[in-house]
């Protein structure tokens, strides 16, 4: 990623802080702009709105300048009166960001039908969003990847090396399935040693299409490690977390289904939540988007002007 976007949304407390260290790090590895964004409730009056709006800008502005010295001058801050995930929706839009840095998500009963900010707000803003649970020690030395075969793979793959997040790590691939026609091949009787012929062929093959990808992303090969696992995804993706502890999981986000998440709930919304790894999330439809360059914005001054209060 050149010049371009980074926002990061905080609520000002200890759980942002690791998100806004992340999302710093990533800005200057990368020579991207960064834009801090905090949500102010609306429901007060329009004079009180503007207290907290101005009162938190401070808070902002002070932290930054305090934490982060010289670079804080590449920091822009927008604070805003409205629901959290509108406002952060909205500041994405207006700096065209390519990715959105969160923290990682507390427990709420109605998320489980609804979902986390980080699953409502890739639905809205159609972004990859990175959710951080780790505290930063540098920039990602181990990475794993969950993919798919389909033709989405690869811009996936591509999106993630654009954002910077693969630069200089030891990168998995993983690809988790049961092996097509397996279930088919013992109903009409086929013996269990032809089965495995069958299933070893099929995973040569997936391996020989996911290097294919590596080459077409121009990966480091030699860093990259390819693994292709006979079982269903969810339970690879927890066993490679549990023995390769990777800093950083990168998946695709799949179609989100209601019905899917109150019979059976959501893969994506487990991994947001308990993930021992910071978790980046890159939604289909961003995938085929080229870069698109961003002109720098100056930092703003403390004024918090009246279009940025919604009442």
């Amino acid at each position: 990623m050149t010049a371009g976007r980074i926002v990061c949304a905080t609520d000002l407390t200890a759980r942002s802080e690791l998100a806004l260290s992340r999302a710093v790090l990533l800005a200057q590895q990368t020579g991207a702009r960064l834009t801090l964004v905090h949500a102010v409730g609306p429901r007060r009056s329009e004079r009180h709105l503007r207290a907290q709006v101005n009162r938190a800008y401070v808070q902002l502005l002070t932290r930054v300048d305090r934490a982060f010295g010289s670079a804080s001058t590449a920091i822009d801050i927008a604070v805003r009166g409205g629901v959290p995930l509108d406002v952060i929706a909205q500041v994405v839009s207006e700096t065209n960001a390519d990715l959105v840095v969160l923290a990682a998500p507390q427990r709420r009963r109605r998320d489980s039908i609804i979902g986390t900010t980080a699953e409502r707000l890739l639905r809205a803003i159609g972004r990859p969003v990175l959710v951080v649970h780790r505290a930063v020690q540098g920039s990602y030395s181990r990475v794993a990847m969950a993919v798919d075969l389909s033709n989405t793979s690869l811009p996936m793959i591509q999106a993630a090396a654009r954002l910077g997040v693969l630069d200089n790590a030891e990168t998995t691939l993983l690809h988790a399935t049961s092996a097509p026609h397996e279930g088919m091949l013992r109903t009409v009787g086929v013996d269990e040693q032809a089965i495995d012929d069958y299933k070893h062929g099929w995973q040569d093959d997936a391996r020989l299409r996911l290097h294919a990808m590596l080459t077409a992303a121009e990966l480091d090969v030699v860093r990259t490690r390819i693994l292709v696992r006979p079982e269903p995804p969810a339970a690879a993706i927890r066993r490679v977390l549990a023995q390769d502890q990777p800093e950083l999981l990168t998946i695709g986000a799949s179609r989100w289904l209601l019905i899917k998440r109150l019979l059976i709930g959501s893969v994506t919304d487990s991994l947001l939540r308990t993930a021992m790894s910071d978790v980046l999330v890159i939604p289909q439809r961003v995938y085929l988007q080229p870069a698109v360059p961003v002109d720098v914005i100056e930092r703003g001054t403390p004024k918090v002007r009246p279009e940025n209060v919604v009442s």
